[in-house]
């Protein structure tokens, strides 16, 4: 990936909260992140014939989508196992993990004309990210999940960037499935956490 810091950025909502989480490594942090996530894989591959090369978006496993379909048959307790340890990789490597999120209901009454809540809690999100990179004196590349609307959510953080805003993000927008493996195992490592959030704090 390179040097420098790397944000992974997904995002979870339900009808009346938003939520955004971004998972920031260094290169070190990003290898064991990374290596922590193969080995879930691997030992899902020999125990239950999961694809090797399975990705752990948390709505995948939790809905028994892809090469998670096998488990859900019997309405096994396997794939919250494997989500659990998919957890423990993630925890393990470091990183820092950052949620943020909005109270829709609250943000509509407030505002006559309110930014769409992703962008609200991006915008958050990414300051905390910001705030990281400028203690760390790194640059940080930031991977976002596509979402609809890509273009309008575009300019919006997009027009963030620059001197005296933040200055240590450079956004790379892109399709979550058309990434390298090694994309693919951060914003699985970011799928988790708003979701773990939203279980938390609203019973769901």
């Amino acid at each position: 990936m390179g040097a420098g810091l790397h944000a992974f950025l997904d995002e979870s909502y339900g009808a009346d909260h938003y939520y955004m989480a971004a998972v920031v490594v260094d290169d070190l942090e990003y290898r064991k992140l990374c290596d922590g996530l193969d080995r879930v894989a691997s030992t899902a591959h020999e125990q239950f014939n999961v694809d090797p090369d399975v990705g752990f978006h948390a709505h995948d496993i939790m809905q028994g989508r892809k090469s998670w379909g096998v488990f859900f048959a019997g309405r096994s307790m396997k794939p919250l196992l494997l989500y659990r340890a998919a957890a423990r990789a993630v925890r393990e490597s470091g990183a820092l993990l950052i949620i943020e999120g909005v109270d829709v209901t609250r943000l509509n009454n407030r505002y006559k004309y309110p930014d769409p809540p992703y962008d609200v809690t991006l915008r958050h999100a990414l300051e905390r990210v910001n705030e990281c990179a400028e203690r760390r004196e790194l640059a940080c590349r930031v991977t976002a999940d596509f979402v609809n609307d890509y273009n309008q959510h575009r300019a919006a953080v997009e027009g963030m960037c620059g001197p005296g805003l933040l200055d240590t993000v450079q956004a790379n927008w892109n399709a979550l499935f058309s990434q390298s493996d090694g994309v693919i195992r951060g914003m699985s490592a970011a799928s988790k956490l708003p979701i773990c959030w939203r279980t938390c704090t609203e019973g769901s």
